[in-house]
């Protein structure tokens, strides 16, 4: 047992000053007042650093010069973990986007595997597509958008979501009883890449989808007449995903999200091989995607993924969106914690979560990271 002093706490709900996050093996075990911790207990003095709960990114496909899609296996899963650490991102889901029946099946069984390795820092898959609008298809390759298959909507349901947390879905290509499927699996269905009229996504975000994936991005703009897949957003408030890089979104319709959706919008990356990795260029959903004046684009000008990290993107609300630290923090660690349903384990520094830490300096730089209590990075 050891105990974290001489920090502020952003615990995910207050803020707390003189305080001491205790720490039993891989859990917090108590949040005390730093003048009462017994005199031989082990302490590290953090420096009057920030200490927040560790980030959770909801959407990585790579990073570290490796693409989930491209490498399925465990030698990837680790190099996203490692790469990701230091940006404080201590849970994460690799994102596999539309790919073939066989990949998805390889997917599902690497991802099953790493985490029976105790390896917690992949909190299971996250499916974007096969199941899409091929109009809103972005960088997925339109060769594998297909229909749903009754075999696969199966398979996916006897892995549940310990293994597949998030599938990414056009809601205009699943018939009802196909996405109950997945609904009794308790997998988190989130609408994205889809050109549905609001009525119908409104009727949906009531009765069975979850979330919205990558705001504004792949699905239709609002419109006078159609709101679409936007606009019910915005009327239904599930819980959606943005990626902060100013590349995706402009910072005044991340701004506007902010005021709309309050306490439901949380960060994602999209990250892509080219993440904290010198190369210029990768492939990704069957095109050459080139690295260049901070974005990832193919020839003809279409978004390949980011080059964004949870750091940053904490930063980017904070500077141009005008977001409040604490709330910005929150976005990071609780709020994606809470859309997948894991916030009583991930999320919050409190008695009995897991002691998943990020220490940041009062510009937002992490410092240090600690995974299940033990500092990985310093």
């Amino acid at each position: 047992m050891h105990a974290l002093t001489h920090c502020t706490l952003y615990t995910g709900r207050d803020i707390l000053e003189d305080y001491a996050v205790v720490i039993d093996k891989k859990r917090i075990a108590d949040i005390v007042k730093a003048t009462t911790l017994p005199s031989d207990m082990n302490t590290e003095d953090m420096h009057g650093a920030i200490l927040t709960p560790g980030f959770i990114d909801l959407q990585i496909n790579g990073c570290g010069g490796r693409l989930f899609n491209d490498h399925i296996c465990a030698e990837t899963l680790d190099t996203m973990c490692r790469t990701m650490l230091p940006t404080g991102c201590t849970g994460f889901l690799p994102a596999l986007i539309s790919t073939s029946d066989t990949d998805m099946t390889t997917a599902m069984k690497v991802v099953q595997d790493y985490r029976e390795h105790a390896r917690e820092t992949v909190l299971g898959l996250h499916l974007e597509g096969p199941w899409l609008n091929l109009e809103r298809r972005g960088i997925h390759d339109p060769g594998m958008i297909r229909p749903p298959d009754e075999d696969m909507l199966a398979l996916i349901k006897r892995y549940g979501n310990k293994v597949v947390r998030m599938c990414t879905l056009a809601p205009e290509q699943v018939q009802q009883h196909q996405i109950e499927q997945l609904n009794h699996a308790d997998i988190r269905i989130s609408a994205g890449h889809s050109s549905v009229y609001c009525s119908r996504a409104r009727e949906m975000f009531r009765q069975n989808i979850h979330m919205a994936t990558h705001l504004f991005n792949a699905m239709e703009p609002l419109k006078g007449r159609e709101p679409g897949l936007l606009g019910a957003v915005f009327l239904e408030k599930p819980w959606t995903g943005i990626i902060a890089d100013g590349v995706h979104v402009a910072w005044e319709n991340i701004i506007l999200a902010k005021e709309i959706l309050g306490e439901k919008l949380f960060l994602v990356t999209d990250a892509t091989p080219a993440v904290r990795s010198d190369i210029t260029h990768f492939e990704f959903g069957g095109q050459r995607v080139y690295v260049k004046e901070g974005k990832c684009v193919t020839e003809g000008g279409t978004i390949g993924g980011s080059l964004l990290t949870m750091d940053q993107a904490v930063r980017n609300c904070v500077a141009y969106a005008g977001v409040e630290p604490a709330e910005a923090l929150r976005m990071a660690s609780l709020y994606p914690a809470q859309a997948l349903g894991m916030d009583t384990e991930y999320g919050r520094i409190g008695k009995g979560y897991q002691a998943d830490l990020v220490a940041l300096d009062q510009q937002l730089e992490v410092v240090s990271v600690f995974k299940k209590g033990e500092c990985l990075y310093a």
